[in-house]
């Protein structure tokens, strides 16, 4: 499996796995050197393709452990984009970098309507993707929306999105006594939740 497919592997069940479209015979992407303008400047550009391979190589260098925090602010705003495979490799960026900084938790912040939007994709994966970005920023001021967030996909049609938000659940709670126990100005005390999801 390549890097990417293992990355992939975190975020997917055996019946939602991206396929070999979007993850097969990416190897470039690790041994290629771009340089960080031309990683934004594909990042905003209207075609696709363009935006895929700013993506890729986001995720081939986060797979590496390489920090590519830097790229938050051009990556989320794509979390409109209705590309599924480009939206899918956006949520898996966003959820490891949404809280890994004030200055990231208050961009996804920003987004917290396209989130809750994509808790009703058609696609199974889009919504339990959003529910882990949605419930993984430590902002005492949205922790309604996180429950209520979780208590909806808990009754979805899916059982991949209704076994993330078991998993969430109570992450949810463990927030809620933290961030109401402590000055919001020490939010990042409180526990982070894990970042993959065993199948």
């Amino acid at each position: 499996m390549n890097g990417l497919s293992s990355l992939a592997s975190q975020f997917t069940s055996p019946s939602t796995s991206i396929r070999s479209s979007a993850f097969s015979s990416e190897a470039h992407y690790f041994e290629e050197t771009i340089n960080p303008s031309s990683v934004r400047s594909f990042l905003d550009a209207s075609d696709i393709q363009q935006k895929s391979k700013g993506m890729k190589w986001l995720l081939a260098m986060m797979s590496k452990g390489t920090n590519v925090s830097d790229f938050f602010s051009a990556v989320v705003k794509n979390v409109q984009i209705k590309s599924v495979e480009v939206k899918k490799m956006v949520y898996m960026y966003l959820v490891s970098y949404a809280d890994h900084d004030k200055e990231c938790r208050e961009l996804a912040l920003l987004s917290i309507n396209n989130f809750q939007k994509d808790l009703a994709a058609s696609n199974q994966l889009i919504r339990a993707l959003a529910l882990r970005v949605l419930s993984s920023i430590r902002v005492a001021d949205i922790l309604q929306i996180q429950i209520l967030a979780v208590k909806k996909c808990t009754l979805d049609s899916s059982p991949y999105v209704r076994k993330v938000s078991y998993y969430y659940h109570m992450h949810i709670y463990m927030l809620v006594a933290c961030l109401t126990s402590i000055p919001k100005s020490n939010a990042v005390r409180c526990q982070r939740p894990p970042q993959a999801i065993q199948h």
